[in-house]
């Protein structure tokens, strides 16, 4: 029998934004997707406009940047040798999209705008 119990929230937790949604993300990201979550969500009551802050070489463009380097720190330390490779080389293919995605963000974070 799954729902509520005593643990699953904080104790009279609320958010201005509306409805809420469980997500899964790397547990080294939790306390910064939250603190990001949590400053969002003060932001719509404070500006009517209910517009996300966008990234602007400020706060958020820092905040992500900072995110994506923790995640690749993160991958580093938990990174199992292989035989094709004894450390983790985020210049692979699989690494592309994540790249590519923090370079927007480092160099044009305009383009993320609505």
């Amino acid at each position: 029998m799954g729902g509520r119990t005593s643990t699953t929230w904080e104790k009279g937790t609320c958010w201005n934004g509306g409805e809420t949604t469980t997500i899964r993300v790397p547990i080294v990201l939790k306390s910064d997707i939250l603190a990001y979550a949590r400053a969002v969500d003060f932001k719509l009551i404070t500006d009517k406009s209910r517009n996300i802050p966008m990234l602007k070489g400020d706060f958020l463009q820092e905040f992500t940047l900072g995110l994506i380097d923790r995640y690749i720190e993160f991958k580093r330390l938990n990174y199992h040798p292989n035989q094709n490779s004894k450390v983790l080389d985020i210049s692979t293919r699989p690494w592309d999209e994540l790249r590519k995605f923090q370079k927007l963000v480092r160099e044009s974070p305009e383009l993320l705008r609505d």
